[in-house]
């Protein structure tokens, strides 16, 4: 396993993500063709070898947003999957345990889904018994026995909160204090307060707080500063989804574990396992 690395692969991907987002972002064409031009001159300028592509992300899906004047490009998807995962999630948990194992595959489940993905091919992962590839359970299970204090539980994509849900409440039960942490806005389709309230969990995932900025993944230096001193506090920090281990897997820090599954070859390659299968593990360096 290693931090994760751009390969040029991303650039098709990258491109890819251009279109969706330009084409859900505006109806009009000409708004469309600016938004693209915009975009498509940040990934010639930023598609390097040293370059994060979740970093390249944040920065077109902002100028896309910015240029066509829609704030939320992925509102109506993210509506339309979390009503989804809200449906299948009850038939899903029946059949996983509440012991700790169980808790993070389930949560790990609710991370198949995706922008490129047909529903079929979804269902059929989120109704499959799954196994991780690779697993960091142990050294997590010995940290959580230790005095218990500030836990930050870095949500990913919207729908996913119904499947987050159980297993923040059994850390919370073990006594660590859990802050459910979401995007401050919309960026992409992550979660943020206003669909987490929506949603109806809310209540149930409270006390929530959220990065302080609107990017895929994390950047520590543009976070808000509260999001950063709870950072710098918390004794374990568990991240969900590919764009956090993009960002943050370059990280020598002991506290950090990442929980998704591997959906594109260089994040499987960088994970050192097959695409499509889901892991729990710490940063490379450990």
């Amino acid at each position: 396993m290693r931090p994760m690395e751009i390969r040029p692969e991303c650039h098709a991907c990258l491109i890819n993500l251009v279109e969706l987002t330009v084409t859900q972002a505006a109806a009009d064409p000409v708004l469309q063709q600016r938004a693209r031009r915009a975009a498509l001159e940040i990934i010639r300028e930023e598609f390097r070898p040293e370059a994060i592509p979740a970093r390249i992300a944040t920065q077109f899906l902002q100028a896309i947003m910015a240029q066509t004047g829609n704030p939320d490009p992925f509102a109506a998807q993210k509506t339309a999957a979390t009503a989804y995962l809200g449906r299948l999630y009850q038939g899903i948990a029946a059949s996983y345990g509440e012991d700790l194992a169980s808790l993070l595959k389930l949560a790990a489940l609710g991370n198949a889904t995706d922008f490129f993905r047909n529903e079929a091919e979804v269902l059929r992962e989120l109704t499959s018994q799954m196994e991780f590839a690779l697993s960091d359970l142990v050294h997590f299970r010995r940290q959580l026995a230790g005095p218990p204090g500030l836990l930050l539980y870095l949500a990913d994509n919207a729908g996913e909160q119904f499947f987050d849900q159980p297993l923040v409440a059994h850390l919370r039960r073990l006594g660590w204090q859990v802050l459910y942490v979401v995007k401050a806005g919309p960026i992409q389709n992550d979660l943020t307060r206003k669909d987490l309230y929506a949603s109806g969990l809310g209540a149930a995932l409270e006390p929530v707080t959220d990065i302080g900025v609107c990017t895929v993944g994390l950047e520590l230096d543009q976070a808000g500063p509260l999001f950063r001193e709870r950072f710098a506090a918390a004794q374990l920090i568990l991240a969900k989804g590919m764009g956090y281990f993009e960002t943050l897997s370059h990280l020598p820090d002991s506290r950090l574990y990442f929980l998704l599954q591997a959906k594109c070859a260089p994040v499987a390659e960088a994970l050192g396992v097959a695409p499509r299968t889901f892991v729990f593990c710490r940063p490379p360096a450990f």
